[in-house]
């Protein structure tokens, strides 16, 4: 009952203040401006009340004082515009009051925020805004008219009409709604695209074609011809390979662009639509055509050409138009890149060989044959008159030309129809200008064959000595071996064996010829055997598994020890680690084959001296007999007296010793033990003693004999005296 009560009164208060603020909105007509900016005040706190509120828009529309005016609209909207009855008739008072400078930034904003609901607010604002001429004010009602997300056709006419009369920023905006809400026809849309365009608007409009696969190409076009801005140019580019490029025109234009454009990335724009969306109609083919038969940039024709080969193999009126070209007077390069294109067609589509074969007999160009004859050794042909063809191939003056011949024989299967024609290729391992790894391959073809002409050896044994190639020159010492173990010594390059040993050091193929065929020809034989022993060819023999010790021996029986190899068996004896007994043996027995050099006169004794105690006496003695004869004796004591020390002597003793049965031995033993200080050392002692015993000499008997004799006036008076 209390709470009702309650109610009540608070019902019947606000009532009361309801009907007492109309009486003061009421005296407000009547009232001074101070006056009236109280009784609204003390009224403004019942705006809430539909009654108030409706007085109080009357009083708006009624007040001449333009600053009372705004500052009652602000007092009214403050609460919110919900609140407002009529909201129709306060369109209508806010359009009115839009005039009037004081109250315009407060009715803008109320229109806009009635716009989004109210289309009579919307057609207002429109109204105002093609009244207004100052920028800022238009630019806030298009703010407002640009919020709503539906777009009427009204709207949409209004926004077509002031496209073009707003300036670039509000332009941005008002493009950005309309192509987000795709409201833009084509036409417009190309009109957004004229090299004079602001470049903002037209990357935003671009943009939105590639997202959309838009496709305008005359604005396309007209951009990539004429537009400063590079990105510009090259995003056009690539609009236009959404769809293919069919048209002449737009090939005309793209290719322009691949050979005149200034920037690098819009020629690369250029380049890669041609290679990947680039539509092979008859006319588009013709064009192209037309370009590569008049087109003066030899760069810019083979770049079109290297843009088109990809299609050549699917597109058979493209093929036939380039065949067409090479019976046109074209460049000489072109003609060639042509020819390379189609010719990587003959491996699968064999019925080009005609054609190809008819192409080679009838070019001029060295440079062109050599293409052509490169597309037709890709079909591997074989039979013998491909050989013929490949081996007159192999005549021709130019490089390239003989090189392509020789890869055609390179895929000829060796079998026994083909080695004839083979062989007779062997005179291009001789040409140098030719590719070193095609010599070589053919080298190895070739020296596969069993049983090689005469012609083809004779062409290796040149081969082999101009070339410095270790892999070839491997080769031609198979063949030459081959040769040699066929038809025997009439194969051997006496001259050339030579020259490997003396100067190149390479005994490849020399062993074991050269043992099997020495009867042949001694004296080269001989000299050939002379130079293996040359110092730097010993890692050679070693490699051959031939010793020099092996040489001179087969020399020695083939009595062919010269002064030369006495020499160098006398330096191996005096100078070099031989390293077992074996070894000293062996070249004794090779100096007994030439007694007679002039070496072992000096050699013998200096060897006897110096490495006496590292060889065999008995060898030796019979070498200095075979040397001195009847001399030896003299020599021999002439010799032996020469030295001063017991080391010096000791190798004298132990040649004695061993060669006992000589008649001279006693004598010498004496002779020896004669020399002063001698038998005072004990080493001296111990091998003349051991002398003695070999050769059944008493060494007290020889002590005494070589003692001196006692002087009678050193020892004085005797006993009888």
């Amino acid at each position: 009952m209390d709470l009702s009560n309650t109610i009540t009164a608070i019902r019947a208060r606000r009532n009361a203040g309801s009907e007492q603020a109309l009486l003061m909105l009421d005296m407000v007509p009547f009232s001074d401006t101070d006056n009236k900016y109280s009784l609204l005040s003390s009224a403004a706190h019942y705006l809430n009340d539909p009654a108030i509120i409706s007085r109080w828009i009357s009083l708006i529309a009624d007040e001449t004082d333009t600053q009372l005016k705004a500052d009652m609209l602000q007092r009214l909207v403050a609460n919110g515009l919900q609140q407002i009855p009529d909201k129709e008739g306060f369109i209508t008072l806010l359009s009115a009051s839009l005039q009037q400078d004081e109250s315009r930034d407060i009715i803008l904003p109320l229109l806009g925020r009635l716009s989004l609901a109210h289309p009579a607010a919307r057609r207002q604002l429109i109204d105002f805004y093609r009244q207004q001429d100052n920028a800022d004010v238009q630019r806030q009602i298009l703010s407002w008219l640009l919020i709503p997300a539906h777009i009427s056709d009204e709207d949409l006419a209004f926004y077509l009409d002031i496209l073009y009369t707003i300036d670039t920023t509000d332009k941005l905006v008002l493009l950005n709604r309309l192509l987000l809400r795709d409201k833009l026809e084509p036409a417009v849309l190309v009109q957004q695209l004229q090299p004079a365009t602001p470049d903002v608007i037209k990357e935003m409009v671009l943009r939105y074609c590639v997202d959309r696969s838009i496709v305008p190409e005359e604005a396309l076009c007209t951009l990539i011809q004429s537009d400063k801005n590079a990105s510009l140019r090259k995003w056009s580019i690539q609009l236009l390979a959404v769809h293919g490029i069919g048209h002449t025109k737009v090939t005309a234009i793209l290719l322009q662009a691949l050979r005149e454009d200034p920037d690098p990335a819009v020629r690369q724009a250029a380049m890669q639509v041609f290679a990947y969306s680039l539509t092979l109609t008859p006319d588009n083919i013709a064009y192209l055509g037309n370009c590569l038969l008049t087109e003066k940039n030899i760069q810019v024709a083979q770049q079109l050409l290297y843009l088109l080969a990809p299609y050549t193999s699917r597109n058979e009126t493209l093929s036939d138009t380039l065949w067409q070209l090479l019976d046109q007077d074209i460049q000489t390069t072109v003609a060639i890149s042509i020819y390379d294109i189609l010719g990587k067609q003959v491996a699968e589509k064999i019925a080009l060989l005609d054609k190809f074969m008819a192409a080679y007999e009838k070019e001029q160009h060295d440079d062109c044959k050599a293409v052509i004859l490169k597309a037709i050794t890709s079909a591997m042909n074989t039979g013998e008159a491909w050989n013929r063809f490949y081996l007159r191939a192999l005549e021709a003056p130019s490089t390239a030309i003989r090189s392509w011949a020789v890869q055609g024989l390179l895929l000829v299967p060796l079998t026994p129809d083909n080695t004839t024609a083979i062989a007779a290729a062997a005179p291009a391992l001789l040409q140098q200008d030719l590719p070193y790894q095609q010599r070589l391959l053919l080298a190895r073809k070739i020296s596969c064959i069993p049983q090689l002409p005469q012609a083809a050896v004779e062409v290796f044994s040149r081969l082999a000595d101009h070339e410095t190639a270790q892999d070839l020159l491997h080769i031609c010492t198979q063949v030459q071996e081959k040769a040699i173990a066929h038809n025997g010594a009439a194969q051997i390059n006496w001259e050339q064996w030579l020259h490997k040993a003396d100067v190149t050091h390479d005994l490849n193929g020399i062993f074991p010829h050269i043992w099997l065929f020495y009867n042949d020809n001694p004296e080269m034989a001989g000299k050939v055997l002379l130079a293996a022993l040359h110092p730097a060819n010993s890692n050679v023999l070693y490699q051959e598994g031939v010793s020099d010790v092996e040489i001179l021996r087969f020399l020695s029986v083939k009595a062919g020890i010269n002064e030369h190899l006495s020499r160098y068996a006398m330096n191996q004896l005096l100078h070099t680690d031989l390293g077992n007994e074996s070894k000293f043996k062996w070249y004794l027995l090779i100096l007994k084959s030439n007694p007679s050099a002039e070496i072992l006169r000096e050699g013998l004794w200096q060897l006897l001296e110096k490495r006496g105690r590292y060889i065999n006496m008995i060898q030796l003695d019979e070498l200095l007999h075979m040397v001195w004869h009847d001399q030896l004796e003299a020599v021999f004591t002439q010799r032996m007296l020469q030295q001063t020390t017991a080391e010096g002597i000791l190798p004298f003793l132990q040649y004695l010793s061993a060669n006992n049965t000589w008649e001279p031995v006693p004598k010498l033993l004496t002779a020896a033990a004669k020399l002063p200080g001698m038998l005072a050392d004990n080493i001296f002692k111990d091998q003349l003693s051991t002398a003695c015993r070999n050769c059944g000499v008493d060494m007290e008997a020889l002590q005494r004999s070589v003692a001196p004799a006692p002087n009678p006036a050193a020892e004085g008076p005797g006993f009888a005296d």
